[in-house]
């Protein structure tokens, strides 16, 4: 069963921010994890299972977190942006 995906505001302003390319392979990789949210690659966070992150692809890191078949994601942290921005 796939997890359908949904964005914090915050995070859809950040993924809506990206350059084409970068944010289709945003989604491509989203669209993975919503197959396998547990995946041995991803982590939790926190104290909770459901709280969780994993990289989605090269320079993009996700928080999010399960419930009720959603994967919701609370944080886009884009780690290689002082790379992109110069």
């Amino acid at each position: 069963m796939a997890y359908r995906v949904t964005c914090t505001v915050e995070a859809k302003a950040t993924a809506d921010a990206m350059a084409p390319e970068r944010r289709d392979l945003f989604e491509r990789g989203l669209s993975k994890l919503a197959l396998d949210p547990y995946h041995q690659a991803t982590a939790h966070v926190g104290r909770h299972e459901e709280n969780r992150k994993a990289q989605v692809a090269p320079g993009l890191l996700v928080e999010y977190v399960l419930a009720r078949g959603l994967l919701v994601v609370v944080g886009i942290e884009v780690f290689d942006a002082v790379l992109l921005d110069g």
